[in-house]
């Protein structure tokens, strides 16, 4: 089958919405997530921060949850984030067929895509690795919170030993 040049450049466009699309279907449902966690974790927060005390054995299975809950929340996260990183190459494959990143075939002495745009390291700009660390400094701050009592404790008996 023969396609002419003009078709392929339809094909290539419609290819190249569907795949901008599917970016930021994925950056929407991964901020959504991370919101959805926030907000479960403002409710822990609130538990936590209340009048209730909790023993021992229910700090440790509290401490449980919230860490699994943050494995499997960068788990999914991640997931998301492998398609999102296929999806890029196929966009900038795509766009390098249209000449987004050649010199003078749109715009006149330049390119319509700087080269760096192709090559941008995803690992030191991702929108993931920012809500990584957000769910991260969420999960530290609630486990913390789960102990909080008791570190208070250790503390006042470590002065009683010592004197302070």
């Amino acid at each position: 089958m023969q396609i002419k040049d003009i078709e392929k450049a339809d094909i290539l466009m419609n290819l190249l919405i569907e795949r901008y699309k599917a970016a930021h279907i994925m950056h929407e449902r991964s901020l959504n997530f991370a919101i959805w966690i926030l907000g479960f974790a403002i409710a822990m927060f609130w538990i936590l921060l209340g009048k209730t005390t909790l023993i021992l054995s229910q700090k440790i299975v509290l401490t449980i949850f919230v860490v699994i809950i943050s494995f499997l929340t960068k788990k999914f996260l991640n997931f998301i984030e492998i398609g999102f990183n296929k999806n890029r190459m196929i966009m900038v494959n795509i766009e390098e067929a249209l000449g987004c990143y050649k010199s003078n075939l749109y715009i006149e002495d330049k390119a319509l895509y700087p080269e760096e745009y192709k090559n941008l390291d995803i690992k030191k700009t991702s929108h993931f690795n920012s809500l990584y660390f957000w769910i991260w400094t969420i999960t530290i701050f609630l486990v913390s919170l789960i102990w909080l009592e008791q570190v208070v404790i250790i503390l006042k008996i470590v002065r009683k030993w010592f004197h302070v």
